[in-house]
């Protein structure tokens, strides 16, 4: 089941405010109460001040001893009273009064439990000894403390609703935006990379709209690479392809075993160019869909060139070429990485500077370790490469031209790919030594 952004907010919002609102009522209702039982206590000191007075007027004969019998005492309000003399004699006590001794009579507030029920009393007596007590249930008080936080709160139960539909509403409008996003992204054609639209954009969404934008342009920039390499790659199959057919034909109509025997090799030579450009090809399409080398370890960079130095000795052989390697260190050169993408790019460098070195001519390897990085050196005495040319040689497909070789123009392109795979970099200089190119794959140590 997915999740909607909508009722996530919602539910959130929503269930806040109801919690926030249950504390506040919560709040409320303390406060109310202690409110009222504040009040109520201030309603028993005027009860009792107001029958003292009245017991005083009494005594001079001022009021009938039926006004103090006609003190409020419905109930209502739940208020008792009860006087006594100076000689602790009980003089009036209203119907509701519990019966409770002399001796039980407190100034001031008192809570007390009489026949299973909570009492607030309060006494006050005069100067002529006459003690008064009044008195109140506990039920009525928190009975009234109830009935006012309840009418307090009627309001909320409609409330609540209307403000559940205000919250849905305004979350609706609020992800409107998401909506607008999706149906222009849904609008579009699949050939449509062009930035979407950032004006009225809110800032909240931004980065969602920033990063479709940038995903737009990689794809961009990686179907017009796919486009530019099929192009490229249609052309350069083409040549060989083109070649065998023509020295196909040439050996079909030979007039001698001679001619058809020259076709022939060149025929061989034509499909060796073409499985190497097919080879090349596809290393490269699966670097280009790589992000990390696969598998990976601490490879020993020097046994990797010892291989690929054997297996390029026969290449080297057949052009009288002294391929050779020496490892200035004693320690193991580790690098972090694939072996066989390693060995891959090993043998592009050695095969292509053994195409480029003429006849008789050297190529050495060599690997340098430094506590900053592992340098793998390649020396050769061909005809090197000019200084504004040396950045173009790492585009695909490109050659140099007049250089009388006929590669695929991919060698130094993988190179470099596997080499920014393995954080390393590649430069060109010339031959120290002397004529010739000198190329440094520099891997972090």
């Amino acid at each position: 089941m997915r999740r909607s952004l909508r009722q996530r907010l919602f539910f959130i919002l929503a269930g806040s405010v109801v919690c926030a609102w249950l504390a506040t009522a919560l709040f409320s209702y303390f406060d109310t109460k202690k409110q009222i039982d504040e009040m109520l206590d201030a309603s028993l000191v005027q009860a009792a001040e107001l029958i003292l007075v009245l017991m005083a007027e009494l005594e001079t004969g001022e009021v009938r001893a039926k006004t103090v019998f006609e003190l409020p005492t419905n109930h209502a309000q739940m208020i008792a009273y009860r006087v006594w003399t100076a000689d602790k004699h009980l003089r009036i006590a209203s119907p509701n009064m519990p019966r409770i001794t002399t001796d039980s009579w407190q100034k001031g507030f008192s809570n007390k439990v009489i026949e299973n029920e909570n009492w607030r009393f309060y006494g006050i007596e005069n100067h002529h000894g006459v003690h008064v007590e009044v008195g109140q249930r506990y039920d009525f008080r928190s009975t009234f403390a109830k009935n006012v936080a309840t009418h307090l709160f009627h309001p909320v139960w409609f409330a609540i609703p209307l403000l559940a539909i205000l919250i849905w509403l305004s979350v609706s409008w609020g992800v409107a935006p998401l909506k607008v996003v999706t149906k222009n992204v849904i609008k579009r054609s699949a050939d449509d990379l062009a930035p979407l639209n950032t004006r009225n954009v809110p800032s909240e969404i931004m980065p969602l709209i920033e990063a479709l934008n940038g995903l737009f342009s990689k794809i961009g920039k990686l179907l017009e690479k796919e486009r530019r390499f099929t192009a490229d790659a249609s052309h350069e199959l083409r040549t060989p392809l083109a070649a065998i057919r023509t020295h196909t034909q040439v050996a079909q109509h030979a007039r001698n075993e001679k001619e058809r025997m020259d076709a022939l090799d060149r025929i061989k030579e034509g499909t060796d160019r073409a499985v190497r450009l097919i080879e090349q090809l596809l290393v490269l399409a699966r670097l280009d869909h790589q992000s990390t080398f696969g598998a990976q370890g601490k490879v020993n960079l020097s046994d990797v060139v010892i291989q690929a130095v054997l297996s390029e000795n026969t290449h080297s052989m057949e052009k009288n070429i002294d391929l050779g390697f020496s490892k200035r260190t004693d320690e193991e050169a580790l690098v972090v990485g694939n072996a066989d993408l390693l060995m891959i790019l090993v043998r592009n460098i050695l095969n292509n500077a053994i195409c480029y070195t003429p006849e008789g001519g050297t190529v050495d390897v060599s690997i340098e370790k430094s506590d900053e990085c592992i340098n793998l050196r390649i020396l050769d005495t061909g005809p090197g490469i000019p200084e504004e040319r040396r950045n173009r040689v790492f585009d695909r497909f490109y050659r140099i031209e007049g250089s009388g070789e006929n590669g695929c123009g991919l060698g130094l392109s993988i190179v470099l790919r596997i080499a920014e795979m393995h954080g390393a970099s590649v430069h060109l200089t010339d031959n120290p030594m002397g004529q010739g190119l000198c190329l440094i794959v520099a891997f972090p140590s």
